[in-house]
């Protein structure tokens, strides 16, 4: 019966995309196909200091500041658009196995990747509803099969303030001391891939790839824009 009045129902009540507003009619995403292919640049090649337990930053599109994709991000984080999340990870990480270094790609495939989404604190995650950087992870994963860090295991154990405004350095200490890991038994066995939304001066994953990373390990940084 669904199968049958599903077109009746798009008809009435398309689907739109979360970004543009246009009707998504018969189609299972929440993002359209020009949103995703034309709308957004490509994140710019720029070099980027990067700690030592650091190996790699990639991320898939360039940050528009007070454009469609920061409104798309901010709403992904405060309008509970999960399946928005899920989608823009699946995203990512199909523009990771195609545009990374193919020697990358392939150390990483053989270490074991782990994805780690950046934790909230709980405080936080239960205001918003959920965890972005989590939905962006599942979404990833989709894409590559790669799994993704259970519940808990790297926890952000002190609400700090928002980055917004901040200089580099105090964004450093902002988040200095802000992560705490349960258990490392599964990140030592794997190569952690950590998993955000926007890389803007690294303060955030850098203090999360300081807390994961030990005896010399290395992560890599995926998000899925750079500003």
């Amino acid at each position: 019966m669904k199968r049958w009045i599903q077109p009746f129902i798009e008809v009435a009540f398309p689907n739109v995309c979360a970004c543009c507003g246009s009707s998504l009619y018969g189609d299972k995403r929440y993002i359209c196909a020009w949103c995703t292919d034309s709308r957004f640049e490509d994140a710019w090649d720029e070099e980027t200091i990067l700690p030592d337990n650091v190996q790699f930053v990639f991320s898939m599109w360039q940050f528009d500041k007070s454009g469609n994709l920061q409104d798309l991000l901010h709403n992904l984080k405060y309008n509970f658009l999960k399946e928005v999340g899920r989608e823009l990870g699946y995203l990512a990480g199909r523009a990771f196995i195609e545009k990374m270094d193919a020697d990358i790609l392939q150390e990483v495939q053989e270490a074991r990747p782990l994805m780690v989404p950046v934790p909230l604190h709980r405080s936080k995650e239960r205001k918003r509803g959920f965890n972005q950087s989590s939905a962006l992870a599942e979404g990833f994963s989709k894409a590559t099969g790669w799994p993704v860090l259970t519940d808990n295991t790297v926890i952000r154990k002190r609400k700090t303030k928002t980055q917004t405004g901040l200089t580099t350095g105090q964004r450093a200490h902002n988040l200095n001391g802000a992560f705490g890991v349960n258990s490392r038994e599964l990140l030592e066995e794997a190569f952690p891939l950590i998993i955000d939304d926007v890389f803007t001066t690294g303060a955030t994953t850098f203090e999360l790839a300081s807390t994961i990373c030990c005896n010399g390990q290395t992560c890599g940084i995926v998000t899925i824009a750079k500003a």
